[in-house]
């Protein structure tokens, strides 16, 4: 057991969710001696029970992240065992990319640690208190058991103010290349992992990118919120006619215009910046039509108190989405918020439909990829969902 001990109140107030690693402030009773933000410790429950190993920052409303529920060193050794063990589980994913995610946070016992792999070089990110004391310990697993030619720190994230601190980035070594070519099937992409959003790149769409064979090949393709064009370049090589990628960013379309150029499609892609619901305005009114369409937003959706207006978002989208769509076209949609059920995502494409006059059938459901686990005991872990959708007139 560790020497910093804190303990859990009695009954209901310390009660934990089964094989959960989160603990939150209130669920915590007393520190058994002087206990810093940030340090490791072990939990005991109201009868001295010992519960698991983890990191405590009084600051955070998830006041405890457990690494385990067994007694055990945080150390070096235990870092290449996690890390090690995360790698195992996606080895299959090498032959289709060198671009994958190896630790998952919470889905991976590594609460509070990102780690990307983009070709040669490992990106990472140390959201939490506890995690950002402890990357040392990361960054030498990270070098044993990955053996990257580079590692470079993009601890950048609004978790890291609640937890208290700033954002960081730098190269950990020997620098190399902030913009990195890897391969996705027969797909090329460069990779910004200075500049980009979170690691530079949506890894968790892999799925639903090449899930688009099939269903675009002489298509008119319309790519909302393209940020540096996967999805459109994706279509474009699977056989789409012709594919217009919309966002509000120059700075991602002028990587996207390079990414048509790396795979020799510059003349089936266009990329326009503009304001989404706008550009999706604009369409509607000019009667404009298309045979496939993606919705893939940014989260609207931070907390579960801003779900009405989130749905409203989404179903703005969805609804002129619908309203652009050739009869028998179809439309891929997304949220990307752990905030968003489901259920409720499902009620809004459902209403969407309805106000459209539209008939919609499921043709596909999608999921975060396989490098981003799903544990059943986290529920947290599941937060991409997604639909192909075929769209008819009633």
């Amino acid at each position: 057991m560790q020497d910093k001990v804190i303990q859990l109140r009695k009954g209901r107030n310390g009660r934990l969710r089964p094989n959960h690693p989160w603990i939150f402030r209130a669920q915590v009773l007393k520190a058994k001696s002087a206990v810093r933000p940030g340090s490791i410790i072990s939990v005991i429950d109201s009868n001295d029970k010992f519960v698991g190993s983890g990191y405590y920052n009084p600051r955070s409303e998830i006041a405890i992240r457990l690494f385990s529920f067994k007694d055990e060193n945080i150390d070096a050794v235990f870092f290449n065992k996690r890390i090690s063990a995360a790698v195992e589980k996606r080895k299959d994913l090498l032959a289709k990319t060198n671009a994958y995610r190896v630790v998952f946070s919470e889905a991976d016992s590594l609460p509070g640690l990102i780690v990307d792999i983009y070709a040669d070089t490992a990106v990472f990110q140390a959201l939490t208190l506890g995690m950002d004391k402890l990357k040392t310990l990361a960054v030498k697993g990270i070098e044993e058991v990955l053996k990257p030619k580079y590692i470079y720190e993009k601890s950048v994230s609004p978790f890291r103010k609640l937890e208290g601190l700033k954002d960081e980035e730098m190269w950990w070594g020997e620098p190399g290349k902030t913009m990195i070519e890897i391969s996705e099937g027969r797909a090329r992409f460069l990779v910004d992992i200075e500049n980009g959003h979170k690691t530079g790149f949506y890894l968790d769409q892999r799925r639903s990118r090449m899930g688009l064979e099939g269903f675009v090949k002489d298509k008119k393709m319309l790519d909302l919120f393209c940020y540096t064009g996967a999805f459109s370049i994706s279509a474009a090589l699977f056989g789409a006619s012709l594919v217009r990628g919309i966002d509000i960013k120059e700075e991602w379309l002028g990587l996207a215009r390079k990414n048509a150029e790396l795979n020799a499609i510059s003349g089936k892609v266009e990329f326009i910046k503009k304001d989404c619901f706008a550009a999706m305005e604009e369409i509607c009114n000019s009667g404009e039509k298309f045979d496939v369409i993606i919705v893939d937003p940014p989260s609207f959706l931070r907390t579960k108190d801003s779900i009405a207006s989130a749905s409203k978002g989404y179903k703005e989208l969805n609804l002129s989405a619908m309203k652009a769509l050739n009869e028998g076209g179809i439309l891929a949609t997304f949220s990307c918020s752990h905030n968003m059920p489901n259920e409720v995502f499902s009620k809004i494409l459902k209403d969407a439909s309805s106000v459209a006059g539209k008939k919609i059938t499921v043709l596909k459901r999608c999921h975060q990829a396989e490098d981003h686990p799903i544990v059943k005991s986290i529920p947290e872990t599941e937060y991409l969902k997604g639909y192909f959708l075929r769209i008819d007139n009633n």
